[in-house]
């Protein structure tokens, strides 16, 4: 009796034993299936993350996010490249090296791994900034390119140009407040001509004075003089004329503006709008125009006006082709 009734006991101990195993395979394979769940999950929240970042302009943040990803997706390092690209362009265009910017943006406009609508909206905006800067680079190069031969007018209208752009980017903020500086020269120098204009005017009626006294003197000389005077007043007649001819002359001489807007023109060449000209020569038959663009060396011109023939100076043999 007492074996019979030992054995449901034992019965039931097996029964419990194997519930228990089976409610351990239960919870392990139940805890494999959200773990793959949940990294999905957090691969997407990466992404949408960084998106949100990217749509606020805040490019940085959403870089260390994206490297956040433990496991990154296509889609995730996609997006890595683009942003490495997009931050390349925009600290090339922040310190305004334009030839160094303009190989990043053609690099940032070309790369087609990512088609997220806020990455695409982004690099637009940041492309336009490029533009900007550049339009203002090309009117403050200007300015000074004129005020360097004192064609003002020509400084004057191209700062009124750089002044009336939006200060879409620091740089262009940067160039408008480097412009007063060329302002403040074109006063300066337009005072100066003002000041010297009017001493000229004033020491006219010196001469004049001291040729009614000489008139005077000579009215009161013997007779005997009247041929060497009168030979005097021929030779001061002729002076006169030839100094009057050499004034025409001087005053006919074409500006160093005018000279390299010509060359320009008669080159034929579309010149970068940043290109720094000067005349560093001249001959009866041609001018010597030195051409200098951002970082990159000077090249030397021959204008020769008569013909309106350009020749270029071969940076190897240094002869004008």
């Amino acid at each position: 009796m007492d074996h019979a009734y030992r054995a449901p006991w034992a019965l039931l101990l097996v029964l419990l034993f194997g519930l228990a195993t089976l409610s351990g395979c239960a919870n392990s394979a139940a805890s494999g299936s959200p773990s793959s769940i949940t990294t999905a999950k957090t691969s997407a929240g990466v992404l949408a993350k960084a998106d949100q970042q990217i749509s606020q302009q805040k490019i940085s943040a959403a870089q260390k996010t994206l490297a956040q990803a433990a496991k990154p997706n296509n889609d995730t390092k996609n997006l890595v490249t683009g942003l490495k690209y997009y931050r390349q362009a925009e600290q090339a265009l922040n310190r305004n090296e334009l030839s160094v910017a303009k190989t990043y943006f053609q690099t940032l406009r070309n790369y087609q791994g990512t088609t997220g609508a806020a990455f695409i909206n982004a690099r637009r905006k940041l492309d336009q900034q490029y533009q900007a800067v550049k339009v203002a680079n090309g009117y403050y190069n200007s300015a000074r390119d004129a005020l360097s031969v004192h064609d003002l007018n020509a400084a004057k209208t191209a700062i009124d140009k750089l002044d009336g752009l939006a200060a879409s980017h620091p740089v262009i903020k940067q160039l408008q407040k480097k412009s007063t500086t060329m302002k403040q020269a074109i006063m300066n120098y337009e005072a100066s001509q003002s000041t010297s204009s009017s001493e000229t005017g004033s020491t006219v009626d010196s001469p004049a004075a001291s040729s009614s006294t000489s008139t005077s003197s000579a009215s009161q000389s013997s007779t005997s003089s009247s041929a060497s005077s009168s030979a005097s007043s021929s030779s001061s007649s002729s002076t006169a004329t030839s100094s009057a001819s050499s004034s025409v002359e001087s005053e006919s001489a074409p500006s160093t503006a005018s000279v390299i807007r010509d060359f320009q023109a008669a080159s034929g060449k579309q010149f970068a709008s940043d290109t720094l000209f000067n005349l560093t020569g001249q001959t009866e038959d041609y001018y010597q125009i030195s051409a200098t663009a951002t970082d990159q060396n000077a090249t030397q011109y021959r204008y020769y006006p008569n013909s309106g023939k350009v020749t270029k100076q071969n940076s190897k043999t240094g002869a004008f082709e």
